[in-house]
């Protein structure tokens, strides 16, 4: 899934919003990487696991309510443009492709391949090892918002992104596209 010898050009730790922390969670690292081939992504997410509720494999979610449950996402955009694509991806294995042509506008998004990805669980890790082929990205210099939803034992939902702005959390607004790789 790695690229041979990935070296990540940008590794960070994802903040918690203020008002929506999940205490039971150390911490999350992104490690990012770009190069011919496309965008490679390791999400590394660090604490008491069981505190959180991931959905099973054999559990069917909804395209459009994956970011209700524990996912990992990834929001890609350009400078050029207002428009953006979203994706979100379950520990069960689903993901969920959407395509913005301005700010939470939603547009049609074109049928796409399944990107690669591979969920590791472990008793205080869970990692996500994700690409995107080229041809799934758009053009240089790639804008990107990092995130994720974690939902507790008791339905409580935390969430994570580089930076929050002010108010309810919001993974769409535009002042998250902070990562940029060419």
């Amino acid at each position: 899934m790695k690229p041979p010898r990935f070296s990540a050009a940008f590794s960070t730790m994802l903040r918690a919003h203020p008002d929506f922390p999940a205490p039971e969670m150390e911490a999350i690292e992104v490690a990012a990487t770009r190069d011919a081939a496309g965008l490679y992504l390791d999400y590394d997410l660090r604490g008491n696991l069981s505190a959180f509720r991931f959905p099973a494999p054999e559990q069917n979610l909804t395209a459009d309510q994956l970011w209700a449950h524990s996912c990992c996402e990834v929001f890609l955009a350009t400078a050029e443009t207002r428009a953006y694509r979203e994706y979100n991806f379950s520990p069960n294995g689903q993901w969920a492709v959407f395509d913005f042509s301005d700010y939470r506008q939603r547009a049609a998004s074109p049928a796409l391949p399944a990107p690669e990805m591979r969920w590791q669980h472990a008793p205080n890790l869970l990692n996500l090892q994700l690409h995107l082929p080229a041809a799934l990205l758009p053009a240089d210099p790639l804008q990107l918002a990092l995130a994720v939803v974690l939902e507790n034992v008791d339905a409580r939902l935390a969430y994570y992104a580089l930076q929050h702005p002010a108010g309810q959390p919001d993974f769409h607004h535009p002042d998250n596209f902070t990562l940029r790789l060419s």
